[in-house]
């Protein structure tokens, strides 16, 4: 699946095509670009495929992954998902210090996460600030082109 970040008069659009063509699209605040990569990082680092992206891989669309209702008939493991991506992007915003990251993961879950450690947790806070920069470099009108597993 390829995931395309555009920034476009100040607003984002996230735009996602699945391997047979088929797309999701949708308008995202300010803000969500970070979160979005977030997610990318974390799902791609622990090989989650039931997350954000991994839904919207499967089918899912953007807008469905919004809704409340939906939310709730989600796996565990895209609940994983969200909290890696909340826990990643503090270490951006200085809330979680990488040091602090599995205890923060593993006291929202409730429990460790199984194969979160801090090699995995080194490599997600390094590519998450690597793609940072390159998200901050987009011009206006431009894009932040991904592949997805």
């Amino acid at each position: 699946m390829r995931i395309r970040i555009a920034r476009i008069h100040g607003r984002h659009r996230l735009h996602c095509v699945r391997s047979d063509g088929s797309h999701s699209q949708a308008a995202a605040g300010p803000d969500l670009p970070h979160h979005d990569l977030a997610h990318y990082v974390a799902e791609r680092t622990m090989r989650l495929k039931a997350g954000f992206f991994g839904a919207i891989a499967a089918g899912r669309t953007i807008d469905e992954l919004s809704d409340p209702t939906v939310i709730r008939t989600l796996p565990r493991e895209a609940w994983d998902a969200e909290i890696l991506a909340r826990t990643l992007q503090g270490t951006d915003n200085g809330t979680v210090k990488p040091e602090d990251f599995i205890t923060s993961v593993t006291l929202e879950r409730g429990a460790p996460l199984v194969g979160l450690d801090q090699e995995k947790v080194a490599l997600m806070t390094s590519e998450f600030d690597a793609l940072l920069k390159r998200w901050q470099e987009v011009p206006e009108g431009g894009a932040l082109e991904l592949e997805w597993m």
